[in-house]
């Protein structure tokens, strides 16, 4: 009851804007002439004042006033013109007004009854249960996998299926845990530690936690050959402030496995970083305070890390690198690379807005340092962000 009331008041809002012009015209014109009339004659009225004071001339005033005469009677015929055929026109503009607000309900109504389902009912989380499995959705199966598992917990085989539902809508920590009692119940499996250790790389903001470690290394026994492991735990390494323990193993994996793509594209650019941190070139970033750091991967290197994700899984990964370090900038705001890094990562994801902004804040953290301001200018440019 209540939509439909809502619906004849949206189809009464609609009918009076769209009549309101066609009955106020006849008003407005005949306000008009009778308002042009009134000043003709205050004119009359105020040359015969001025003559009357000796203002100007008798001459003047008087081809004034005939000018002004003319006018009035000129726009008095018109008027009365106007009027003579006003109630017909008024007549016709009612008729059309009422046409309108007739039709617009109907015509609505119609179309709503033809392509909506008023009669559609409700549903329930208690009713999408009873969903028949050929017929449900993605959400419908979901909701009935979880209320299984709660009232079967122990049920592995369920939260097997359900951990990478959660990985592919982007609830890291939902399929963090999933995976973890599927492994406690299920038994260790490549499919089941790779997925846990993504998930927990994700929950973490792209650190390599020590839950995420212990599965990348039974995975690189399970598959001494397998490149993802070696990367991220060679990524452990760097964030530990290993950076000549994570140079020797990137390089290792360079010499192997890692020189085909996609992952030839992450290790060189972690190489080249590690080797320019060695050299002094990164002071700033050798510094370690004892807590992991996450290294800042592009997206063209996430994507590289990701390569064996789907790609709904990929896309959350890469824009969780990058979301780390935004994180970690607003913590340390001094890095210039890191802005850069970060500027060119949300412009090659299409984040627009979001590069602006962030070339705005690199800006206010180097204000002073022409340096500084003038390479974040030329990175503006080059990625059509204006100056």
């Amino acid at each position: 009851m209540v939509l439909w009331i809502a619906f004849a008041v949206l189809a009464a809002a609609v009918v009076w804007a769209v009549t309101r012009p066609l009955l106020a015209t006849g008003r407005g014109a005949a306000t008009a002439a009778d308002s042009e009339l009134a000043v003709y004659r205050d004119q009359i009225d105020e040359i015969e004042s001025e003559r009357a004071q000796g203002l100007i001339a008798g001459a003047e005033a008087e081809g004034a006033r005939v000018e002004v005469a003319r006018r009035l009677l000129q726009r008095a015929e018109e008027k009365s013109r106007t009027g003579a055929t006003a109630p017909g026109e008024t007549s016709r503009a009612r008729l059309a007004a009422l046409c309108i607000a007739a039709a617009l309900p109907v015509v609505g109504l119609a179309a709503y009854l033809a392509v909506g389902s008023p009669a559609l009912p409700g549903r329930p989380y208690a009713e999408r249960l009873e969903v028949p499995v050929e017929q449900a959705s993605a959400a419908d199966l979901v909701a009935k996998v979880e209320a299984h598992l709660r009232d079967h917990p122990e049920d592995g085989r369920g939260w097997d299926v359900l951990a990478p539902v959660y990985m592919r809508t982007g609830d890291f920590q939902q399929a963090a845990d999933a995976y973890e009692r599927a492994i406690r119940l299920l038994g260790e499996s490549p499919k089941r530690l790779a997925g846990f250790a993504r998930a927990t790389i994700m929950v973490q903001n792209g650190v390599v936690g020590e839950p995420a470690r212990q599965a990348y290394a039974k995975l690189r026994a399970l598959d001494p050959q397998a490149i993802e492991p070696q990367a991220w735990l060679a990524i452990a390494k760097e964030q530990d402030g290993d950076l000549a323990g994570a140079a020797a193993e990137y390089r290792a994996l360079l010499a192997g496995g890692g020189s085909q793509e996609p992952w030839r594209g992450l290790l060189d650019e972690r190489l080249r970083s590690v080797t320019q941190r060695l050299a002094g070139a990164d002071g700033a970033d050798a510094k370690s305070d004892g807590q992991p750091q996450a290294p800042d991967i592009t997206p063209a290197d996430a994507m590289s890390a990701a390569a064996a994700m789907s790609p709904q899984d990929r896309e959350k990964f890469i824009g969780q690198m990058v979301d780390a370090l935004a994180a970690r900038l607003k913590k340390d705001g001094k890095d210039l690379n890191g802005w850069m890094r970060l500027v060119r990562s949300y412009a090659v994801l299409g984040r627009r807005e979001e590069a602006t902004s962030a070339l705005a804040d690199a800006r206010s953290q180097f204000t002073g340092d022409e340096k500084s301001l003038a390479e974040l200018h030329a990175l503006a440019e080059s990625l059509g962000l204006g100056s």
